[in-house]
């Protein structure tokens, strides 16, 4: 009777309220996981929306300008004035077209409030008096001022 009641014992398994104190561990745990989860990559997104949205501002509030445009005698070098009236930093790009001639000053940095001039080398195929020269100025965060000049 004693080998019995010690086999009955053996294959009685787990009690019911330890079984569910396991299984209520098991819940837990794993939600947690699930909350840290969502929380972090809630924490991602939030993050990048206001980014996104700053990074938009900063667009939208960026004002420059081609101030004043004006070539040197031999007509090699151009100077164009570029006035930052807008609320941020600005780095823009310089293109220059005159029917065949073409250059480019790259990099340029501009303060806010700050006037700038930058030189544009033709010096490979000068400009001849009355030649027109498209100008693109383009800021690193898309924005584009046009002007056109006719040399003098």
């Amino acid at each position: 009777m004693g080998e019995a009641r010690l086999k009955d014992r053996r294959s009685r398994g787990v009690s019911p309220v330890i079984a569910t104190i396991i299984l209520s561990a098991a819940v837990i745990t794993i939600g947690a996981a699930v909350w840290n989860y969502s929380q972090g990559a809630a924490t991602v997104i939030a993050n990048d929306y206001v980014n996104g949205t700053l990074d938009l501002l900063k667009e939208v509030t960026e004002r420059f300008t081609i101030e004043h445009v004006s070539n040197n005698t031999v007509g090699s070098i151009m100077y164009v004035w570029i006035f930052n009236f807008g609320d941020v930093d600005i780095t823009v790009d310089l293109y220059a077209n005159a029917t065949g001639k073409y250059s480019s000053t790259l990099g340029t940095n501009i303060a806010s409030g700050d006037l700038v001039k930058i030189d544009v080398s033709f010096e490979g195929a000068p400009l001849q008096v009355d030649d027109e020269v498209a100008l693109k100025v383009h800021s690193r965060r898309q924005n584009n001022v046009y002007y056109t000049y006719y040399v003098t």
